[in-house]
């Protein structure tokens, strides 16, 4: 481990010991608490809104537009910046109520940190953070982070940065004008072949942070027999798919048994007081814990956990109080605010709200039939789903995209294969048939048969055309604006002059048809004698490629689609370069 990366992480563990000073800390969340706790902002991407909440009771006391589906928010200075999951932009909002639409190098932004008025962004699909300065506003810098850069925090001079699909907590040293790299720490998984997919970042007061991430075993164990070849053993062992966190306590927190540990879709981490707050939200549900570091070390202490809530439909954004003994907790799908107040002792069975409030919704983006589907998508409580709350749709298609991983699949329903995660939003009419063999002609029917053959559900009562109607209405991540035009061009002239444009054709870049054209796959499980032709809408977000996941950037996908097709050979190392910036603009 990088030294200074290990020094970041024993101030984590000196900051439960009360050993190190509190530091400046920022990370962004769906909501703000005013310094005087009376109002809280509420971010509402579905109807592109900011809801102002007063605190005694959730009553909804204002509401500004903010077009572009706004994602998270934090204070830098001043001004409040906030990301945009539509728009290649930020939005900072300045103290005299006006606003300035910042443009960025991203198709979308995530998540966002500050320090003073400097605030770093993530862009997921860009694989890229960015500094803006929110007093002018301005973008500072943009550096790469490779392996889908998600949520970020500061703590002290340390900047951190979780990466989904490189399943690691990057930092950097933010003492220098430019922030320097000081180095990756892997996320600990504990499973043959398993990875980690990172979920939501807290800073600790003292100097340190926590991540919380599913560890998933999504290739293995391949020895299994079909009857043993579902999520592992659920209550005693050591699921396929379980929460879990790192930092200075913890590591696993959930118990699929059917009592109130059972959680899933790990959405927001806040640390405050002592305590640790976390929100899951494909199961509903929040637990409140203290932690007890292991003495010497970073992780592998334990959380005493104080209570565990129910909450409303996907819980994704925590606040705290300043005593961190009171969270507040945006239900997205339930357009609603709920206030959870941390018991003193340990609560021997689940708690409600001290209260929920719901907010008003205004025009949505989606369909009220696809708002519903959504809902569905994203339910590991519903057993009619699931019956162990291990997993929901969104588990492999995290925000209706793909997860990056290819899984090993064998069950008594599924012959053994190796498929790579396909995008959800790829479910739609323009892209039929769905599925790498082309094997489902409707979105309904797909749905249905998961939730049968991989997901253990029965599906009674089940709606799955209100799960068809939210993949149709689902969008792909928006593409970002070309930043070498000529290049661009270039690529498309060779694009097309190459043949690729035979088969990735129309809106979608995708033709409809199988074709015998991938390249001969190592792994006897992952063969395919022909497969459908997959979008390259927002391809430069879904590293790896091909339907086993073989090639790891566009280049090499672009080298072996061309030996396979003989036309590699003609293509000189510039034109490579073009091709990628066409494909990256799409």
């Amino acid at each position: 481990m990088n030294a200074r990366v290990a020094s970041a992480l024993v101030l984590a563990l000196a900051a439960c010991t009360g050993e190190a000073p509190i530091v400046e800390t920022s990370a962004s969340s769906t909501m703000l608490l005013d310094s005087s706790g009376a109002t809280l902002l509420v971010l509402s991407p579905d109807d592109d809104a900011m809801v102002t909440i007063d605190t005694r009771d959730g009553t909804e006391v204002g509401r500004v537009a903010i077009p572009g589906e706004p994602q998270e928010m934090a204070r830098a200075g001043s001004e409040r910046v906030i990301t945009l999951g539509r728009m290649g932009a930020v939005l900072v909002l300045h103290a005299d109520e006006t606003s300035t639409t910042l443009p960025v190098p991203c198709g979308w932004t995530r998540s966002v940190a500050t320090r003073g008025a400097r605030a770093f962004v993530t862009c997921p699909d860009d694989d890229r953070v960015i500094e803006i300065d929110a007093s002018v506003p301005r973008v500072v810098w943009t550096i790469d982070v490779a392996g889908e850069p998600t949520a970020i925090a500061i703590a002290g001079d340390r900047l951190a940065v979780t990466t989904a699909r490189g399943r690691a907590l990057v930092t950097f040293d933010l003492s220098t004008t430019t922030p320097m790299p000081l180095g990756a720490t892997p996320l600990p998984v504990d499973v043959t072949r398993s990875a980690s997919q990172p979920a939501a970042l807290a800073p600790e007061p003292h100097g340190g942070f926590a991540t919380v991430y599913q560890s998933v075993a999504n290739d293995g164990p391949r020895d299994l027999a079909a009857a043993s070849g579902g999520y592992g053993a659920l209550v005693d062992g050591s699921p396929r798919i379980e929460p879990r966190v790192f930092g200075p306590c913890g590591d696993r927190y959930a118990r699929f048994d059917g009592g109130a540990l059972a959680m899933s879709g790990p959405s927001a981490i806040a640390i405050g007081g002592g305590l640790v707050w976390i929100a899951n939200l494909y199961t509903d549900n929040v637990l409140v814990a203290r932690c007890t570091p292991r003495d010497g070390a970073f992780a592998g202490g334990t959380m005493e956990i104080l209570a565990t809530f129910r909450v409303g439909r996907a819980p994704r954004g925590i606040v705290l109080s300043p005593d961190g003994r009171r969270a507040f907790v945006d239900l997205g799908f339930d357009w609603a605010v709920a206030q959870l107040d941390a018991p003193a002792s340990r609560a021997p069975n689940r708690l409600d709200a001290t209260w929920t409030r719901r907010r008003t919704r205004g025009t949505a983006h989606l369909s009220d039939a696809a708002l519903r589907g959504r809902s569905l998508f994203f339910d590991a409580v519903d057993t009619h789903l699931t019956p162990s709350g291990v997993v929901s749709c969104g588990t492999c298609h995290p925000r209706g995209g793909e997860d990056g991983l290819s899984w090993f699949l064998h069950t008594p329903n599924v012959p053994r294969k190796l498929r790579r995660t396909p995008p959800a939003w790829g479910a739609r009419m323009e892209l039929l048939p769905y599925h790498w063999d082309g094997q489902f002609s409707d979105a309904a029917t797909l749905s249905e048969t998961t939730t049968h053959e991989l997901m253990n559900g029965d599906g009674l009562l089940v709606a799955f055309d209100d799960i068809a109607a939210y993949l149709s209405e689902l969008a792909p991540p928006p593409a970002r604006a070309p930043e070498d035009a000529a290049a661009v061009a270039r690529g498309a002239a060779l694009f097309a002059s190459a043949g690729c444009a035979t088969c990735h054709s129309g809106a979608y870049s995708a033709d409809g048809m199988a074709h015998a054209v991938i390249p001969t796959s190592s792994d006897p499980d992952a063969v395919l004698a022909r497969v459908d032709t997959p979008t390259l809408v927002a391809v430069r977000g879904r590293a790896p490629f091909f339907h086993d996941g073989s090639a790891a950037t566009l280049r090499d996908t672009i080298t072996v689609a061309g030996d396979t097709h003989g036309t590699t050979s003609a293509l000189s190392a510039s034109d490579l370069d073009d091709l990628v910036s066409y494909m990256e603009s799409l």
